[in-house]
């Protein structure tokens, strides 16, 4: 399979590498980043009053939005945020908390000894927070998604992503979330609530394509056997 880091141009491009992975047509681990920063919320999101002038003026202030299938809330996208997706066939008694379990624990491996000092959990005033975020000092690290579908015969295809913020300034991205929280009526998120592996690690912070290969890896070793095994 494909797992080496992939650059690209723009987020939608990243989405699709995902999409692909997601329909069985791509390989089950994709890791990318994007060079053009962006918006990406959920597509329940469309359901929202209002959310057609967001996209606009969120497009008018240089974070186009994008739409992705799985749950949670706007994260900002671009240069320093890696994205691990990993798709799979489960059977019927996989849960979507096994699903987080496992994508967690890949990248608490990958990051070696201080993974294991991640915490689990919401992290408040942060954007698309939820309970599978991985945070340090109560800073949002990793943030978590996911989406399950029937995938015939009783099976489940499954789809869960994690956002990893590697390195540079959060500030423009907080500052964009909250312009389309603004225009949506959804509460403010705050810089402090988040973090960088570059900022909490220091100079002995791997570099992105290091820590791609190793989520690669660790990837792999979760993924076979198929995960059933990971059902509680």
């Amino acid at each position: 399979m494909s797992t080496a880091l992939r650059v690209v141009p723009t987020v939608a491009e990243g989405l699709a590498l995902e999409a692909e992975a997601f329909d069985g047509t791509g390989p089950p681990v994709r890791l990318w980043m994007a060079e053009a920063r962006a918006l990406v919320c959920p597509a329940a999101f469309r359901r929202k009053r209002g959310f057609d002038a967001a996209a606009r003026t969120a497009a008018a202030r240089n974070w186009p939005l994008h739409l992705r299938p799985t749950g949670g809330g706007a994260v900002p996208q671009g240069p320093g945020v890696l994205n691990l997706a990993l798709a799979f066939t489960a059977e019927p008694d996989f849960g979507i908390e096994a699903g987080y379990h496992l994508v967690t624990d890949v990248i608490r491996r990958a990051l070696g000894p201080f993974g294991r000092s991640l915490a689990t959990g919401a992290t408040p005033d942060s954007f698309c927070d939820g309970a599978w975020n991985l945070s340090v000092a109560g800073q949002k690290l990793v943030g978590t998604a996911q989406r399950i579908r029937p995938a015939g015969g009783g099976r489940r295809r499954v789809l869960v992503h994690a956002l990893i913020l590697l390195e540079g300034d959060l500030s423009a991205g907080v500052e964009a979330v909250n312009g389309l929280h603004a225009d949506l009526g959804l509460p403010r998120v705050t810089d402090q609530a988040h973090t960088t592996l570059a900022h909490v690690v220091g100079p002995d912070a791997a570099e992105p394509a290091q820590l791609a290969r190793h989520l690669a890896a660790h990837a792999a070793q979760a993924l076979a056997p198929p995960p059933a095994i990971c059902a509680a």
